[in-house]
């Protein structure tokens, strides 16, 4: 069973967020809301709203993990917190983001003080930024809290 109620409450307060720090940008400065096949929300950030392959896109979404422990029907059991945030891009060919640096930090700036688990995801060059994308790609960085408690640190 999982409940995104968190994982929604920490994307609203994002968005909000993120909303006012590229308002008024010249790179990035369209943010639309919308929700994963399994109901994990999404933030997609645009620059006009062009989510096209090759445009400068990046992909926010928040859902919850694995506890790593079985229901007593053997099934997975998923943890109301703490949650895992993928923050994710296209590359150029050059290998490099296609989203400007000032962008990609402003993001990654507001997305870390969650307090959640960041996973960065690079999505090949000539693939748009998608939720298939998104479960494609591998994480590139995956920090999380060095000391949670349920962790054998």
């Amino acid at each position: 069973m999982q409940s995104a109620a968190k994982a929604e409450a920490l994307v609203r307060d994002l968005a909000d967020k993120l909303s006012k720090r590229y308002q008024n940008g010249p790179g990035v400065n369209s943010l639309r809301l919308a929700n994963d096949a399994n109901g994990w929300p999404m933030i997609f950030i645009s620059a006009n709203g062009n989510e096209a392959e090759g445009q400068s896109v990046i992909l926010i979404r928040i859902r919850n993990v694995d506890m790593v422990s079985k229901d007593v029907f053997g099934n997975s059991t998923f943890a109301y917190a703490p949650h895992a945030l993928e923050l994710a891009y296209e590359l150029s060919a050059a290998n490099n983001p296609i989203p400007t640096d000032v962008d990609l930090i402003t993001a990654e700036y507001e997305a870390i003080k969650t307090g959640v688990r960041f996973q960065l995801k690079e999505i090949a060059n000539g693939t748009a930024v998608s939720e298939a994308s998104l479960n494609a790609a591998a994480p590139s960085a995956d920090l999380e809290e060095l000391y949670w408690p349920t962790k054998s640190v």
